[in-house]
């Protein structure tokens, strides 16, 4: 059974799990780092849930996907959210978690924002297309966004109005 839910600070040991199994199966996708996450107590990863939206996907009781939701607290930013830390584990690539995940964000997005801007690798042409697919457009390229491990890796600028 599959179930989409907003994180609580409960989540955060299975929430660690995760976010370091993708942050080192895919380091070129996240500004984070293995070595800096996995030092941290698992009371930052409570708390970064409780200070924020993670939306997260559930199969059989297990989190499988997350996609977080940043708002800027300045006042003259506050009308845009920022897309962060979304990942699926690779067996449920392609299940239509990834859909469910970010169908929840985005409507948790609509109550709080006009808009929400992400980065992706350049190189990462199936989450530019799931992007594109849900609404997003190009907007942009940083290049050298990102340096990992003497490479460096060029992304994607990405916004999506809301309500359209």
């Amino acid at each position: 059974m599959t179930v989409v839910r907003r994180l609580l600070p409960d989540d955060a040991e299975e929430y660690r799990s995760l976010r370091l199994e993708a942050l080192q199966r895919h380091p070129e996708a996240f500004g984070s780092s293995h070595a800096e996450e996995s030092t941290r107590p698992l009371s930052s990863f409570a708390d970064r849930i409780a200070g924020g939206y993670i939306a997260g996907g559930f199969v059989d009781g297990r989190l499988d996907a997350t996609a977080g939701l940043l708002v800027p607290t300045q006042a003259k930013s506050r009308h845009k959210g920022m897309l962060w830390g979304v990942y699926v584990r690779g067996n449920r690539r392609g299940s239509g978690l990834a859909d469910a995940v970010m169908t929840a964000l985005l409507a948790h997005a609509a109550e709080h924002v006009e808009q929400i801007h992400l980065s992706v690798a350049a190189t990462n042409g199936r989450a530019i297309g799931f992007y594109k697919r849900l609404g997003f457009e190009a907007f942009g390229t940083e290049p050298r966004a990102l340096k990992v491990d003497g490479t460096y890796v060029d992304e994607i600028l990405m916004v999506k109005f809301m309500g359209s």
